[in-house]
């Protein structure tokens, strides 16, 4: 039998408890504790709860009818069975206990043997699964009746002596009455796979006839034990025998094979339906009770699984956070690297300005010694001609000067840190700056021409002009040079390359809807052989002799391309000579992204 002990209180009066009840309790094993009366119990739940309560019929302070009421009013206290000593078989007081909350009224002159094993079926063991379309809404409790035509429970009469014949068994009509759902099972076919078609159904009584001549009713509890165990259903089995056969060894071995309550055949119709019902109700309070069970775990399931999402977005979050300080830097990184590369050209172009004004400076101090000397001498002709030269010299000086302060202001304004804010760009004034830092590097073999037919106010990141197209012009200027050198073509400016830069508003592509803001670049270096296209945008991958570039260029540019929502790509030029990037962003006015003019 798959029982437990437990916690068991007996509510009894001094005069009506009975020894022997307490010995064979103790002696099984159960945790007793004893009260003299219901109130006494009452004030006990507020602090601890029993597995089962077994009950005198007789209370000094209240009728054990409304102490089963009272006990079922309150949902703590509910789920737990309990069990009425009676000191009779009065059927009309068995019927009022068990339809007001009782679960088994056991007569006190029975062996206390069978209080342990009412006690054991009461506190047997079911599982906690249930099927899942259990608990969704209210359905009428369902009974299934195993027997065949001419056995006890076919031929239940419902207490009456007389006998009729009848197509169907009266206990069916009986249960149908009484607002059951009814299933029979009187084919001996399915009583060898009787376990399969009992959880299939998933009624919440079966009741057994036990001297069915066709099949044997302790095998058939034992199966529907064994199919419970192992579907995790909870059904109830209640055993109907002929009434000579109530013995205390048929008993014992009925509630051992499973059976939780065992009746003769005649047994009146109210007393029956009284402890079916009893039955049922227990099964299902106990289903609504590890539903609830099931339901905040569930919830505390959710709320575990909502506490670990928001520490996994809050990671996620930080980690974005890194991954966007982190692209930052290797924008600047990269943007460090170019002008290291572009450092010698800029160094050339602050030497000649600055030796221009340094020479000029000498002869500036000469004209203006000679002026003074001149008026000295009241040679004011002479005076005037040195310093219209010296002024001549300061104003050659100033176009020098106006150079060096047109670098070290595009140098400021392209190394700045601001990359990844949008702002309201001016896209031909970038491509200027961009230009006068590149000069150096096209020197006079590389030509370059724009051809801007786009509108020239963007709104995008500042990293988009001075980063991206930077890059690509380097690369291109590099290209063209290492071509050169190939050919053999140094210094020649007669047969210049060129580097042709397109912008314009087209449809826009990948499902997007409005326009798209291209740019493109061409040049007549050698091109990029179609198997590097793809890995040309890859970190730290480079085609140059190493120490010659950091292959962070074309992955930078690619970062900031996507960071826009765009996208970036490289074919053949023209005749399928040199490179053609095209960049595509989304273009978006300054009204629509709320942009400020670029500072």
């Amino acid at each position: 039998m798959n029982s437990r002990s437990g916690t068991l209180w007996f509510v009894s009066s001094g005069q009506t408890r009975k020894k022997p009840f307490q010995d064979a309790l103790i002696k099984s094993g159960m945790n007793l504790h004893l009260f003299e009366d219901g109130r006494s119990a009452f004030a006990r739940f507020g602090s601890d709860m029993p597995d089962l309560l077994l009950v005198s019929e007789q209370l000094d302070d209240m009728n054990v009818v409304e102490f089963c009421q009272r006990l079922r009013l309150t949902a703590g206290t509910r789920s737990v069975p309990v069990i009425v000593l009676t000191s009779g078989e009065d059927t009309q007081f068995e019927r009022d206990l068990l339809n007001n909350g009782a679960d088994v009224c056991f007569c006190q002159n029975t062996d206390p043997l069978l209080l342990v094993f009412r006690i054991c079926t009461l506190l047997r063991r079911y599982e906690d699964d249930m099927p899942a379309s259990e608990g969704v809404r209210f359905r009428p409790p369902a009974v299934t009746v195993i027997t065949t035509p001419g056995s006890v429970a076919w031929s239940w009469r419902g207490g009456k002596a007389e006998s009729q014949d009848s197509t169907s068994p009266l206990i069916f009509e009986s249960l149908t009455s009484h607002g059951y759902l009814l299933s029979l099972i009187d084919d001996p076919a399915r009583f060898d796979d009787i376990g399969t078609s009992v959880s299939q159904q998933h009624p919440d009584c079966v009741i057994i006839d036990m001297d069915s001549p066709q099949f044997d009713g302790l095998e058939m509890a034992r199966n529907l034990l064994f199919a419970r165990e192992i579907n995790g259903q909870c059904t109830r089995v209640l055993g109907m025998v002929t009434p000579d056969r109530m013995t205390i060894e048929n008993v014992v071995a009925a509630f051992s094979a499973g059976v939780d309550d065992l009746v003769g055949a005649d047994i009146e119709t109210d007393l029956l339906m009284a402890r079916i019902g009893s039955l049922v109700r227990r099964k299902i309070l106990q289903d609504e009770m590890r539903r609830e069970e099931a339901h905040v775990e569930s919830a505390r399931a959710r709320m575990a699984l909502a506490d670990a999402l928001r520490r996994v977005n809050a990671d996620l979050a930080a980690a974005n956070r890194k991954l966007i300080e982190a692209q930052a830097k290797l924008v600047q990184s990269a943007k460090m690297a170019s002008l290291g590369e572009l450092a010698a050209g800029i160094a050339h172009e602050f030497n000649n300005p600055l030796a221009f004004v340094l020479a000029h400076e000498s002869t500036v101090q000469k004209g203006i010694a000679t002026a003074l000397q001149a008026v000295k001498t009241s040679d004011f002709d002479g005076a005037e001609l040195a310093l219209t030269k010296s002024k001549e010299r300061l104003s050659a000086s100033l176009v020098g000067l106006s150079r060096m302060r047109d670098l070290v202001a595009s140098l400021r304004r392209f190394s700045r840190l601001e990359e990844g804010e949008f702002a309201r760009v001016d896209v031909p004034e970038s491509l200027k700056i961009v230009l006068t830092l590149l000069a150096p590097k096209f020197g006079q073999e590389i030509k370059v021409f724009c051809h801007l037919n786009a509108p020239a106010e963007l709104v995008c990141q500042a990293a988009l002009v001075n980063q991206v197209i930077m890059n690509i012009l380097s690369n291109s200027a590099d290209a063209i040079a290492e071509k050169r050198i190939n050919n053999k073509e140094i210094n020649n400016i007669e047969n210049y390359d060129e580097i042709n830069i397109f912008s314009s508003l087209e449809e826009a592509t990948e499902g997007r809807e409005g326009e798209d803001y291209v740019i493109r670049i061409t040049d007549t270096g050698p091109g990029v052989p179609e198997n590097l296209r793809e890995r040309i945008f890859e970190p730290f991958f480079t085609t140059k002799p190493v120490g010659s570039g950091t292959g962070l260029g074309l992955a930078t540019a690619y970062g900031v391309i996507k960071a826009h929502g765009g996208s970036i790509s490289v074919t053949g030029g023209e005749q399928g000579k040199g490179a053609c990037f095209v960049v595509r962003v989304p273009y978006r006015s300054a009204e629509e992204k709320g942009c400020y003019d670029e500072t």
